[in-house]
């Protein structure tokens, strides 16, 4: 896993963090064991919510902060790239996304299809940043099954961006996630996710969270009849890693 990390910081340009960041694992794992009580390798881990939590625990807020900031924040970024990074490997089939292609590709313009492909592009990157922080963004959640299964979970022949599951295992929250401008037609998609994980887990209480970059009028709306899904819009941060 050390490599592969390394490969992928190369691949975003990272050259410097690709010497840096690998070997810092190794210390925030030394120094998350002493803290904790755990011998843990994070190079082992194999749970993404794990590996959030402790990305968490090292940013500004979290419990081993001053550790994260040493040596122009190393360590904190390290990990947090390192969280970025797991997100997007095989076992957590984000890799698996499957598109339907267009009704008509013929008709298509370019300037359309170079739209619809950066859109997919914003959102993956916005999934991945999600799924990086699930301990900070969604703290009574995690995400759901083993190996995140939740991410991409595949159901009645659909793909929820993201399935999250509440800590103590009664509710299941599905995540639908656009870069941009989040309208009515979003309602009725997550209102199919739900009634679907309705149907497959009778059991569990089910909700619904649009993240969106901007949120019309009209979704808004249509959410105002029930209190099953909520709205959010996303804010981007800046983050400066060594090259």
């Amino acid at each position: 896993m050390e490599q592969k990390f390394r490969e992928w910081l190369i691949q975003r340009g990272n050259s410097g963090a690709a010497t840096s960041y690998p070997k810092a694992i190794y210390q925030i794992s030394e120094h998350y064991s002493k803290e904790t009580g755990n011998n843990i390798n994070i190079y082992s881990v194999i749970d993404q919510n794990l590996i959030s939590q402790i990305a968490h625990d090292y940013k500004q807020s979290g419990r081993f902060s001053a550790f994260g900031y040493e040596q122009r924040a190393r360590f904190r970024n390290a990990i947090a790239r390192y969280s970025e990074f797991f997100v997007q490997q095989p076992h957590s089939e984000f890799q698996s996304v499957a598109t339907e292609p267009p009704s008509n590709p013929i008709d298509e313009s370019l300037e359309t299809q170079i739209a619809v492909g950066n859109n997919f592009a914003y959102e993956r990157d916005l999934q991945t940043s999600l799924c990086a922080q699930i301990s900070e963004l969604f703290p009574n959640h995690k995400i759901f099954g083993n190996n995140s299964s939740g991410i991409e979970y595949s159901i009645g022949g659909r793909r929820i961006d993201v399935l999250l599951e509440s800590k103590d295992g009664e509710e299941l929250l599905a995540v639908e996630l656009k870069s941009g401008v989040a309208d009515f037609k979003v309602f009725g998609q997550i209102s199919m996710y739900i009634g679907l994980l309705m149907e497959r887990f009778p059991d569990k209480k089910i909700g619904g969270v649009i993240i969106a970059g901007a949120i019309d009028s009209s979704l808004k709306q249509a959410c105002s009849i029930t209190n099953r899904i909520t709205l959010k819009i996303y804010r981007m941060s800046l983050e400066l890693d060594d090259v």
